[in-house]
């Protein structure tokens, strides 16, 4: 590719420069996150690689939407990748979970965090990212709200052989 800055003019967007070193090695994806059935999911069946949502009870809702709107839109929803970041609390055993809620939790019941964050053991998320799968999911970005290290990486080891 060609050195220095570069116009670009698009569908919605005209930039009079661009600059972006490295330059890629190939076409980047579009990912759109969130969850807006009518609009959001709407520009990801008309214009992006792959939709970025929510890990909770609606996915698989929002997924059927998603698949109408490429029905709509004349798009295979097979060409669309369905994506999830996850913040889960990971512990080590049940007792490390509850640890970790207890003092991340704030003002709102142990109860609540735990369940809304998907409190678990490396077994417990496996088993959560099979369903996730099932459903139609190709990637999990991980973020450990409580990463603190490099050695608190270990905790995601069991996980990641548990789904080898």
């Amino acid at each position: 590719m060609a050195p220095g800055t570069k116009a670009y003019t698009g569908r919605y967007v005209r930039l009079p420069e661009t600059t972006c070193y490295p330059r890629p090695v190939g076409r980047l994806p579009i990912i759109v996150g969130g969850s807006g059935e009518r609009r959001t999911l709407k520009i990801v069946a008309e214009q992006a690689d792959a939709a970025n949502l929510p890990a909770d009870r609606k996915l698989g809702g929002r997924i059927e939407v998603l698949h109408r709107h490429c029905a709509t839109v004349g798009r295979d929803p097979a060409e669309v990748e369905i994506t999830v970041l996850d913040v889960p609390i990971l512990g080590t055993d049940r007792d490390d979970v509850a640890r970790r809620v207890e003092r991340m939790r704030g003002r709102q019941s142990a109860a609540a965090f735990g369940a809304r964050h998907h409190a678990g053991t490396a077994a417990d998320q496996a088993e959560r990212y099979r369903e996730l799968r099932e459903l139609g999911v190709g990637t999990v970005f991980l973020a450990l709200p409580d990463l603190a290290d490099a050695d608190d990486l270990r905790r995601c080891a069991p996980l990641l052989s548990a789904l080898g």
